[in-house]
């Protein structure tokens, strides 16, 4: 890796600023689920999260309408995975399909793909819970409730970050039809990296479904679906600052929880601040992002009854079984380079 891989990709500033405003949400969100008495508790939190991903570049008004629409979708996918999550085979088998489907969002756009990534990400936390298939109903609506939050919080945005986006619903919905078509062949990077993705996934939720993690298996393909790209060079990049990441966010989550242990108001601060380091770093610094998320996930199973040192450990074993299934999947069948590349892949935040 290049020392230019470590460096800022984009002003700070402007992303500070949005990452403080979408983390807003999340910390009501997280005072809401703290103080539910319910199996479903975290779900708000987690739908404001993950939709606060989405769209993150746009404008706040095309960012608002980005996320009302993908909200039902957060919250049908985490409704999805509370269900299959109670089968080992109907969980690899959702998770392999889905997968697939959410990865070929990359062939329209990089911002659908990162919506994409952020519903499987809502099924994959869904299916490592340990829930009541009754409680799907819930999931959905809380998880959705917490997306539809981001998106009011965009809204209101709006009323100051004016500006919004050219082209008509329509002429991009034909345009998205038009490019999926044109990706339907494995000469194409999108199909390729969308099978790749989804198997990957699918074996990954298998190998922690035969591993055990102590109920934190679901981080083994929480790092597939965050390192995995389409190339080896930014697959390798990715595994390395992940990796650097995640030993000072686990590091530093372990601290923060021993120092302040179940004091709701001061997690729910700290979880606040390290979701908006994380989405204002995402496109910015992805070890700094890996490292903001590490906090927020350790610090969130802490405060629900999870001891810290044991979640970080978990984590950090799962995090290297999750590296290598990643790795693998690419060596055992990479993208040639004198394949179709379409523009939309080059490059997305996620």
């Amino acid at each position: 890796m290049s020392a230019a891989a470590w460096r800022l990709r984009g002003p700070a500033t402007p992303a500070l600023r949005r990452g403080a405003l979408a983390a807003l949400p999340v910390g009501a969100g997280l005072l809401l689920d703290l103080g539910l008495d319910t199996p479903a508790a975290g779900a708000v939190s987690t739908g404001a999260l993950i939709a606060g991903f989405v769209a993150l570049d746009a404008p706040a008004r095309t960012r608002s309408q980005w996320q009302v629409m993908t909200a039902p979708v957060i919250g049908s996918f985490a409704a999805i995975g509370v269900i299959s999550g109670h089968s080992a085979t109907f969980a690899v088998l959702v998770m392999t399909v889905l997968a697939t489907a959410a990865g070929f969002c990359v062939a329209v756009s990089p911002r659908l793909g990162t919506a994409g990534v952020m519903c499987v990400l809502a099924l994959l936390i869904a299916q490592g819970l340990d829930v009541s298939m009754h409680e799907a109903v819930r999931a959905l609506l809380l998880a959705t409730a917490g997306g539809l939050l981001q998106a009011a919080t965009s809204r209101v945005a709006s009323v100051w970050e004016r500006g919004r986006e050219p082209g008509a619903l329509g002429a991009r919905a034909r345009g998205a039809r038009d490019a999926s078509v044109r990706n339907l062949t494995l000469e194409s990077h999108a199909l390729r990296h969308a099978l790749r993705w989804g198997v990957a996934l699918g074996a990954a939720v298998a190998v922690y479904r035969f591993v055990d993690l102590q109920g934190h298996g679901y981080w083994v393909p929480l790092t597939v679906l965050f390192v995995l790209r389409p190339e080896l060079d930014e697959t390798v990049e990715r595994v390395i600052m992940r990796a650097a990441g995640t030993l000072v966010g686990l590091s530093l989550a372990t601290v923060f929880a021993e120092i302040f242990g179940y004091h709701v108001i001061p997690t729910a601060i700290l979880l606040t601040v390290a979701a908006a380091c994380a989405y204002t770093m995402v496109a910015v610094e992805y070890a700094v992002f890996t490292a903001a998320i590490s906090v927020y996930v350790v610090l969130l199973a802490d405060a629900v009854g999870e001891h810290a040192w044991h979640a970080a450990d978990q984590r950090a074993l799962a995090t290297l079984i999750g590296s290598a299934i990643a790795g693998l999947a690419l060596v055992l069948w990479p993208t040639p380079p004198e394949s179709r590349e379409p523009a939309s892949i080059a490059r997305s935040p996620e």
